[in-house]
């Protein structure tokens, strides 16, 4: 099942009240950035472990290094092919 949240916001009300296995998340939102949302889930001992791939245009070299410090699973510049984010699931999951 694939639960959608609007915005950064939104997504915390879903992970609160919901089992999330998996996230995806852009980096740009309104209402809460993608790293804002990262570091929330990282924070709480009770999401800390869900697996988070974070998408963005920006491939700023000091983004990458925010999320990964922020400990994002994977990280995602698009544009990108359905092949590129299969690979990037692959490598969360360890397949």
């Amino acid at each position: 099942n694939i639960v959608e949240a609007d915005d950064g916001t939104t997504a915390v009300d879903i992970l609160k009240s919901e089992k999330i296995d998996f996230i995806i998340s852009d980096w740009n939102m309104p209402k809460m950035t993608g790293l804002d949302l990262l570091k929330h889930v990282r924070a709480d001992p009770k999401l800390s472990a869900i697996p988070f791939i974070m998408v963005t245009a920006e491939a700023q070299q000091d983004n990458i290094i925010l999320a990964v410090k922020a400990k994002v699973s994977q990280y995602i510049v698009k544009p990108f092919t359905a092949e590129t984010l299969g690979e990037k699931i692959n490598k969360v999951f360890g397949s």
